[in-house]
């Protein structure tokens, strides 16, 4: 049995490590030297350049900016537009009973519970699909995928229905039940948890999808060795699935987090985040404050925040895969 968990454990370390075996990158030059061995394509591609600037890294950087002034629609109707510096920073994240911060509390607790869920469904999935003996998989992973393909808002609105709390699918089970109805959302509690609900319906097929991909991927020569060795499922699962899983899991779950974290379909067409902002995160928050208060230095600095937050969380993900040495960057 060593013998086959030693062979599993030496491939998936080879996977997690491949582009350490990838060629020498050639010479590193600087950007100017590139620039000037290479003008004339560079003059090809400036004009995409230029677009590029215009319509993404420019809003990014007014933003940034707006986030060290007071503008709001009153300062700006009345000429009163100042520069505030880390004035807005100390008001969104300067007090632990910030309404910002609960919210962004609020976010994580969001982002970690459908994550969860998305992986463990996905994954469970993934694995009752992919036993050898099993018929029609194509039938049944199409349906598995349709939460996915179907378009966010419309399957929020479907979902907002069945919650309806007099007329809705699952009150009128609870009915037929003898049961009493459910306030799915206009109890704060309950309609946090009705959202992550519909949230885990919508992400976990990705993750089985991923999960399928991966779990084609390794040779079946390594279970037919456990077998041989007299291996259980669950050391089989152990040993030789959830270490080849790695590679395409980790990166994926990663990516889950920073969809779910920005995710802002599911609560604005559901709750809108009532009620009394008990379903509230980030994205709807900075939206509210944008739209409602019209405070636009505030919608600012939450954006910059949350981005801060992006940027950490994408940095994890280039060290935790290994991007940064794919390219031999210290």
């Amino acid at each position: 049995m060593k013998k086959w968990r030693e062979e599993v454990k030496s491939l998936s370390i080879k996977i997690l490590h491949e582009e350490k075996q990838m060629p020498p990158l050639l010479e590193k030059t600087s950007l100017i030297q590139r620039i000037k061995k290479n003008k004339v394509a560079y003059f090809y591609v400036l004009p995409a350049l230029v677009v590029v600037f215009t319509v993404s890294l420019f809003p990014i950087a007014y933003g940034i900016g707006l986030s060290f002034f007071n503008l709001n629609l009153y300062t700006m109707g009345s000429g009163r537009v100042k520069f505030v510096g880390l004035k807005n920073y100390v008001k969104a994240l300067g007090s632990l009973d910030a309404e910002f911060f609960a919210v962004l509390m609020r976010t994580f607790i969001w982002t970690v519970v459908n994550v969860f869920f998305h992986v463990v469904l996905g994954l469970i999935i993934a694995l009752a699909l992919n036993r050898p003996k099993l018929k029609w998989k194509g039938i049944y992973r199409t349906f598995i995928i349709l939460p996915w393909a179907v378009p966010q808002f419309v399957t929020a609105l479907v979902w907002k229905m069945m919650y309806h709390e007099q007329f809705g699918f699952f009150n009128q089970f609870l009915k037929l039940l003898g049961l009493p109805p459910v306030q799915w959302l206009t109890n704060g509690k309950i309609a946090f948890i009705a959202v992550i609900i519909v949230n885990i319906w919508l992400g976990f097929p990705f993750m089985t999808m991923v999960a399928t991909g991966a779990l084609q991927s390794i040779s079946r020569e390594y279970y037919e060795a456990a077998d041989m060795d007299g291996a259980s499922p669950w050391q089989k699962f152990r040993y030789i699935t959830l270490p080849l899983l790695k590679p395409a899991m980790l990166p994926a779950a990663i990516l889950g987090t920073i969809w779910t974290f920005t995710n802002f379909n599911v609560i604005y067409m559901i709750t809108g985040g009532g009620p009394a902002k008990a379903t509230e995160i980030v994205s709807t928050y900075q939206f509210n404050v944008l739209t409602r208060q019209n405070a636009y230095s505030m919608a600012a600095t939450y954006s910059v925040i949350v981005s801060i937050i992006l940027i950490i969380i994408t940095l994890i993900n280039m060290k935790v895969t290994k991007a940064l040495h794919a390219e031999e960057v210290d």
